[in-house]
């Protein structure tokens, strides 16, 4: 078993409605160097952007309810090697892999901006020390 700080496979986003906005649940990133995204969609050609956004003022009490909502900035993604704000996402099926480039922040989160259709979204998030 490795000692390694690490995020197992989390699910953030559970059946998401893409009819409207989603924000997922923020994850701490204490002592992760490196985190992805993994996201699936189905519905009837949902549109819209994803994007990622970073806290250093987010915060939680001890019983884990939030402190401070805190500020939220979107960074930059790697989308096939080119830094992007957001991702596009279309069709009636699809999924997604993001790898932001900015993960130095105390805390993550995925952002779903819809334009049009509806659908149903899952998305996982999973880290690691680097």
């Amino acid at each position: 078993m490795s000692t390694r700080t690490r995020i197992a496979p989390t699910q953030v986003i559970t059946n998401g409605a893409m009819s409207g906005n989603i924000t997922s649940l923020p994850t701490i990133l204490q002592s992760i160097s490196g985190v992805s995204y993994e996201i699936s969609w189905s519905g009837t050609s949902p549109t819209g952007t994803l994007s990622v956004q970073i806290s250093n003022s987010y915060s939680v009490n001890p019983n884990g309810s939030v402190n401070n909502a805190g500020t939220w900035t979107t960074v930059y993604l790697d989308e096939g090697g080119t830094p992007t704000m957001t991702i596009a996402i279309s069709g009636n099926t699809g999924s997604a892999f993001i790898d932001p480039i900015e993960t130095d922040g105390y805390a993550i989160r995925l952002i779903y901006t819809a334009a049009s259709g509806s659908g149903t979204m899952q998305a996982y998030i999973c880290g690691k020390v680097q």
